[in-house]
C-alpha cells in the first residue's frame, strides 16, 4: 500500500496537531501497517482513498480510529519492575508517614493505555497499605477511547495476564471468566477510574483538576513521541496537576524539563525519580 507525499504529510500534520505525535516520512512504513487493518474493515479499495475521506471528515469515526490505531502502545502488568519497588520500599511509606490522616494519596497513570499500569499501581497499594482501597486513587488517563473503555471493561486475555504478571498476584486479584479470560476484582477495580484525556490538550488541566493534586504521576514511555516543544508543555501540564514534592516516573533515558516548571532527579537504588520543585 503506498501513500503518495501529500497525503502522507497531510497524515503526518495531522497525527501531531491532535495527538502531539512526532514524525516525519520515514514513518511511513509504520502508518501504513498502523493503518492497513483500518483499510480492510471499513472496505477502502486503498489507503489513499481511506486518507482522502479521513481529510474529508477529521471529526468521524475513522480519523478517531486512525488516531487510536498510532496512538495505542504495547504495555504489560509490572513492566520493567523497578517502579513498583520504588513505590513499595521508598514512596508509600515515605508518603504514610507525611500523609495527614484525611488524605488519599493519589496516582495518575498518563499514559494508562488498556489499563495494565494502573491496575498494577492499585495491586502494589494494596498490598503495602492497610485499607488501601479507601486510602489511595488511581486515575488513569489515555487518548485512545477504545483503549479506556478496554481498561473500563477489566477482562484481560490469557496471554495479557501471563506477560508480567506473579501467578499469586492472578489469584488474588482476578477471577477468571472462562479458559481465555480474567476480570480484575471488584475491590481493585474500586480504586481505578479511567477517563480519556489527551496530554497535549489545553483543556488537560482543567479536565483532571477534580482528582489533583498528584502524589506520583506515571508518564512511561511516552515523552520520546513528542518534540522537544511539546515535551516541555506536556511536563508543564503534569507539573500544574502535581503537588510540590510530588514524584513522576518516565521511561529510561527520557529527560524532565518544562518551560516553566523545575524538577530535580532523585534517584533510588541508583535510578532516577523526578521530584517537583515548582510549577512556575
Amino acid at each position: 500500500m503506498t501513500i503518495s507525499s501529500d497525503r502522507l504529510s497531510y497524515l503526518i500534520g495531522f497525527f501531531k496537531k491532535e495527538t502531539g505525535l512526532a514524525m516525519d516520512e520515514s514513518k511511513a512504513y509504520l502508518i501504513r501497517a498502523r493503518l492497513k487493518p483500518l483499510v480492510r474493515k471499513y472496505g477502502y479499495d486503498s489507503l489513499e482513498l481511506m486518507i482522502d475521506e479521513i481529510r474529508k471528515n477529521k471529526r468521524g469515526e475513522l480519523a478517531a480510529e486512525a488516531l487510536d490505531q498510532m496512538t495505542t502502545n504495547e504495555t504489560l502488568f509490572f513492566r520493567d519492575a523497578y517502579p513498583f519497588e520504588v513505590l513499595k520500599k521508598h514512596l508509600f511509606p515515605q508518603l504514610l508517614e507525611n500523609q495527614r490522616s484525611f488524605g488519599k494519596i493519589k496516582i495518575w497513570s498518563a499514559a494508562a493505555s488498556t489499563g495494565q499500569e494502573a491496575y498494577s499501581i492499585a495491586m502494589t497499594a494494596s498490598e503495602e497499605i492497610t485499607q488501601a482501597s479507601s486510602s489511595v486513587k488511581v486515575i488513569g488517563t489515555d487518548i485512545s477511547k477504545a483503549s479506556i473503555m478496554y481498561a473500563k471493561e477489566a477482562i484481560y486475555k490469557q496471554m495479557e495476564v501471563q506477560r508480567g504478571m506473579p501467578a499469586q498476584k492472578l489469584k488474588q486479584f482476578f477471577l477468571q471468566q472462562d479458559d481465555n479470560a480474567w476480570k480484575v476484582c471488584d475491590a481493585l477495580r474500586s480504586m481505578v477510574h479511567f477517563q480519556e484525556a489527551n496530554l497535549i490538550a489545553p483543556t488537560l488541566v482543567t479536565t483532571l483538576r477534580h482528582y489533583a493534586p498528584f502524589n506520583i504521576v506515571f508518564c512511561r514511555n511516552v515523552l520520546i513521541y513528542f518534540d522537544v516543544e511539546q515535551r516541555k508543555l506536556v511536563i508543564d501540564q503534569i507539573a500544574q496537576l502535581t503537588e510540590i514534592g510530588g514524584y513522576l516516573f518516565t521511561g529510561a533515558g527520557e529527560l524532565v524539563e518544562g518551560k516553566r516548571s523545575k524538577w530535580e532527579a532523585v534517584r533510588f537504588e541508583n535510578r532516577p525519580v523526578w521530584r517537583l520543585l515548582a510549577k512556575h
